[in-house]
């Protein structure tokens, strides 16, 4: 078995972890969706402008997050059970088992937030369109990048329960530094001029706001396409360097 066999095989048994749990991805999908008919469709009359049609890209991304982070919650159990040893113990560098999980982050991400967004398309004018078409490499890339962000927990938390604890504040702590769920507009009023750069640079700001530029069928700044690439790979590589060293350091002690 060659590397690039062995490091495909890892990434497809790690994706197969993520639909064994198929009634909690279920439930994450009706979940996602009711909160995106209940609040959007309440707060829409709510405020003066359509606010559903804001919120349905945040939700598909808020998805898309929370699927890519789930390869953390994989690569915790591995490291648990002992499946990271046995991973370590085949003809598998330690680049290649760092990516085939960043790999299957990228792949769950995708997977999730394109359930979301074949209901979506139904229901908002405008994202189905070639815009929409164009964002899905770039949500796939994000996904990877935001997989890199639960390598960087595995790291820190030191594993054990800490991981959800970790872990799920992260995720409140991007999501709520971002556009996700707000409008730029409306956190410049209440927030200093460096969370606001940080919020505008954060990548899930970044693909919501491609979204509904989809949505309104505005053209897609080059610019911005850049800033999602280089800020993805940014975290990218931060997550397979923490991955690397986890799997290093179990590599030469047997365990973390």
């Amino acid at each position: 078995m060659n590397q690039m066999a062995a490091m495909m095989r890892v990434a497809r048994v790690d994706l197969s972890y993520f639909f064994r749990t198929k009634w909690l991805i279920l439930t994450l999908v009706t979940l996602n969706l009711s909160d995106m008919f209940v609040v959007g469709l309440i707060y829409t009359n709510m405020m003066s402008f359509n606010y559903f049609v804001f919120y349905v890209p945040g939700v598909i991304i808020a998805g898309m997050f929370a699927a890519a982070l789930d390869v953390g919650r994989r690569v915790h159990l591995g490291l648990s059970e002992g499946v990271t040893q046995y991973y370590l113990s085949l003809p598998l560098s330690l680049n290649g088992l760092a990516f085939a999980h960043i790999l299957s982050a990228g792949l769950g991400g995708l997977i999730f937030s394109s359930i979301l967004l074949l209901v979506a398309v139904s229901f908002v004018h405008g994202l189905f369109s070639l815009s929409t078409l164009v964002m899905i490499p770039f949500m796939f890339f994000v996904s990877m990048g935001l997989g890199g962000i639960a390598a960087v927990i595995n790291l820190f938390s030191g594993g054990g329960d800490r991981f959800w604890a970790f872990a799920e504040g992260v995720q409140m702590a991007l999501l709520g530094m971002s556009t996700v769920f707000y409008p730029l507009a409306a956190v410049k009023s209440i927030m200093p001029s460096f969370a606001v750069t940080l919020i505008t640079y954060n990548p899930l700001s970044q693909i919501a706001d491609a979204l509904r530029l989809a949505v309104a069928s505005a053209s897609l700044s080059p610019y911005s396409l850049l800033t999602i690439s280089l800020t993805s790979l940014l975290m990218l590589v931060i997550g397979f360097l923490c991955y690397r060293y986890v799997f290093s350091k179990v590599r030469l002690l047997g365990k973390v």
